[in-house]
């Protein structure tokens, strides 16, 4: 089930609300300009197997997402790692990062943590299969997949290539708790 967590920025380790109620969850994403609902995934989808694998098997419904927001590009970020033995991948997303463009994340399998560094509040949304999240140009954030991640999620861009996420200094996601700490 997806849920939000709020924290105020100078108190990580207490939020200060918990929202599991969908309209709840988006109306409040909302009010800081970020858009969330959920689309049911039209075709099975296991975390793990290669983007083009799993972008071809999706191919009608990253169409329809690509036609209907008006984006050019996808990406696919999968992986299903039981061993806990980490990846690149894993650690550069878990960094807090923001994006000159504003993109899509759709949850295609697995779930991970979703985090919005927004004003003086951060927005710890943990996403599931089906979740659709819109955010905003320059809106920091950063994601986790936990020590066994298993998870796969389709980006959407206007642009017609994967714009560059930057990372930004100091490591402040890691005082916020995780996907394993939910």
């Amino acid at each position: 089930m997806s849920s939000l967590t709020v924290y105020h920025q100078s108190s990580p380790e207490y939020p200060n609300k918990l929202l599991t109620h969908v309209e709840d969850i988006a109306s409040t994403l909302a009010a800081v300009g970020v858009q969330f609902s959920q689309v049911p995934v039209q075709q099975p989808v296991t975390a793990g197997i290669a983007s083009d694998e799993l972008l071809a098997v999706s191919r009608v419904q990253v169409d329809q997402l690509l036609s209907q927001h008006g984006y050019a590009c996808a990406e696919v970020l999968s992986l299903c790692d039981e061993r806990g033995e980490g990846s690149e991948l894993v650690r550069s997303l878990r960094a807090e990062q923001s994006c000159q463009a504003a993109h899509l994340h759709y949850y295609l399998a697995g779930r991970g943590l979703l985090a919005l560094h927004i004003g003086e509040y951060v927005y710890s949304l943990l996403c599931e299969r089906g979740d659709l999240v819109l955010i905003p140009a320059g809106t920091a954030h950063w994601f986790d997949g936990g020590e066994h991640p298993r998870f796969a999620v389709l980006r959407l861009f206007a642009s017609p290539h994967v714009p560059v996420f930057t990372p930004l200094a100091g490591d402040f996601a890691a005082a916020f708790a995780g996907l394993d700490d939910c």
